[in-house]
């Protein structure tokens, strides 16, 4: 309920504001400046009806003193039409409107009920922008093994130390180091990535420390590398182990100096980025084959971060499953689907050997050839990941799962020797029609490629 504050000397202003309001907001008054700014320092006030003409503090004080306490808090001042030019002077102060005496009690609701309306679109509006940052680029986890590792990576963030994330292909190693710069102090400068499995050997150097003109064929003009480029912000290596040897010993002198030069030039340049890595190879299998150097290693990995794979986060996978599937339907402008219990289970069975990466692939190939279904079953899954979660009868399996499984197989088996006639199969299986078909259902039971014969 939102609240509202009248202060006014006159009793008479305070009563019939309050009557005025009483029934759908939360109705305070008081009869002098300093009353009203004590009121607003104990609570939520929305909107103040402010006079202007008070026996101990004038109005104008008071809307400085509330303006500059919360300069969200709507001000309406009261005032008679010989004191109008102080009303405008109250405008250019902040006030949102005035209000000359006597008032109509039509205006003064029809005023207030156009504030209340306007409030709500503000708080929506910040929430909207509140949950557009939380799901943007967020890192969507719910298992205890990423909550440690986040709270981890935001001790981290703070400080200038070198970080090294390791983990799988996909498992969202830059996620995690946009959160880590997102984090820290450097969070209003530029996130610059490098993708060193990206670039060919021949130009890495130019791309990472920049060129001056004439510095090699090609060069027409000087062009600044990506060091340079990212400032005193954060400077991302993303698959370090990528990077050629030779550009190797170069970035550990950057890092040991703190200053680097661009090719064909002698001047020096201060290194002011902070510098996040990442790589999906063991870096120390890589040093043992002298394909890594071990001083850079050392260098980079003053606070080392191990993403796990996503087989070994299960509580993360319907989340992250989910959060997909909304914003493909919003991209997509089709209502938001649902996995059904048996497509769950199948998403959960499977090892994900491409992490996070596969699973976004996995739903978005959903959308675009069953979009027009309100419910993906496993029958919409490619088949290795319909396979993981509906395994034959094993035995690993407990007793319940072999349990579904056999009768799953009986009815499929059934099915499939009546000619996918419903009626015909229940009488071979001698259960009734009805309880054949929520089987069916239950076990999401389907001919590949062909429509269910219901008759």
């Amino acid at each position: 309920m939102r609240k509202i504050l009248v202060i006014d000397d006159e009793k008479s202003v305070q009563e019939s504001l309050r009557i005025l309001f009483s029934n759908k907001y939360k109705v305070f008054t008081c009869g002098s400046g300093k009353e009203g700014l004590d009121v607003i320092s104990t609570r939520d006030i929305d909107i103040v009806f402010l006079d202007i003409l008070m026996p101990d503090i004038d109005g104008i004080n008071v809307l400085r003193e509330i303006k500059k306490n919360n300069e969200n808090i709507i001000v309406i001042m009261l005032t008679a039409i010989s004191n109008i030019s102080t009303a405008v002077e109250a405008m250019k102060l902040g006030a949102y409107d005035y209000i000359t005496k006597p008032f109509e009690i039509d205006e003064i609701r029809i005023l207030v009920d156009k504030i209340c309306q306007d409030l709500k679109i503000r708080q929506n509006i910040e929430i909207l922008s509140d949950e557009i940052e939380k799901t943007s680029g967020t890192i969507i986890f719910k298992s205890q093994l990423m909550e440690n590792i986040i709270n981890l990576a935001r001790k981290a963030a703070p400080h200038d130390s070198s970080i090294l994330i390791t983990g799988q292909t996909g498992t969202g190693k830059e996620l995690l180091a946009r959160f880590i710069h997102k984090e820290s102090q450097r969070k209003q400068e530029a996130f610059i990535p490098i993708h060193c499995a990206a670039i060919p050997e021949t130009l890495f150097e130019s791309e990472v420390f920049g060129y001056e003109k004439g510095a090699f064929t090609g060069a027409f003009k000087s062009k600044p590398g990506k060091i340079e480029i990212a400032g005193s912000g954060t400077i991302f290596f993303d698959e370090i182990g990528e990077m050629p040897i030779s550009l190797q010993t170069k970035l550990l002198r950057v890092l040991q100096e703190h200053e680097f030069s661009r090719i064909g030039s002698n001047e020096s340049i201060k290194m002011e980025a902070r510098v996040l890595a990442a790589t999906s190879k063991d870096l120390k299998n890589e040093i043992k084959s002298g394909r890594f150097r071990e001083d850079l290693f050392y260098r980079l990995s003053v606070i080392p971060i191990e993403i796990p794979p996503l087989k070994d986060r299960k509580d993360d996978i319907l989340m992250i499953a989910y959060h997909f599937l909304a914003n493909f339907a919003v991209q997509m402008g089709i209502k938001t689907k649902f996995f059904s219990p048996s497509a769950e289970k199948c998403l959960l069975a499977y090892d994900w050997p491409g992490n996070i990466r596969e699973l976004k692939n996995v739903v978005e190939r959903i959308l675009v050839l069953k979009g027009n279904k309100d419910i993906i079953n496993i029958y919409d899954l490619p088949e290795d990941i319909r396979s993981a979660g509906m395994p034959g009868v094993s035995e690993n399996g407990s007793f319940i799962d072999k349990v579904i499984a056999f009768e799953r197989q009986l009815i499929i088996d059934a099915m499939e020797k009546s000619g996918w006639n419903r009626s015909k199969a229940a009488q071979y299986l001698k259960i009734s029609r009805r309880m054949l078909s929520y089987k069916i259902e239950k076990y999401e039971i389907r001919k590949d490629k062909q429509q269910s014969i219901d008759c």
